[in-house]
């Protein structure tokens, strides 16, 4: 349980710094050629998101059951696979 926590937070860490670093070519311009606000308000939440659910993880792992905690520590990856697979019906 604790080796699949501990690459489900590196993977979620690494998620954040893709998106942190990212950032500058999808939030450029938001109020001219950007997304709308709520568009960019949404990207922020996420990038806020891949840090808190591992740390949210670790701080439950003693008092919930671990498939439990394991899920929460891989919903920012989750979030994201299903983002990219609905992505393309909006397009």
């Amino acid at each position: 349980m604790t080796v699949a926590l501990v690459l489900a937070t590196i993977l979620d860490v690494a998620l954040g710094v893709l998106l942190i670093a990212v950032s500058g070519f999808v939030l450029e311009g938001v109020n001219n050629t950007g997304p709308t606000m709520p568009d960019a308000a949404l990207f922020v939440a996420m990038i806020a998101f891949s840090f808190a659910a591992p740390l949210t993880a670790w701080l439950v792992r003693r008092r919930l059951s671990p498939s439990v905690t394991l899920v929460i520590a891989l919903a920012p990856l989750i979030v994201g696979a299903i983002a990219l697979i609905i992505e393309p019906a909006f397009v």
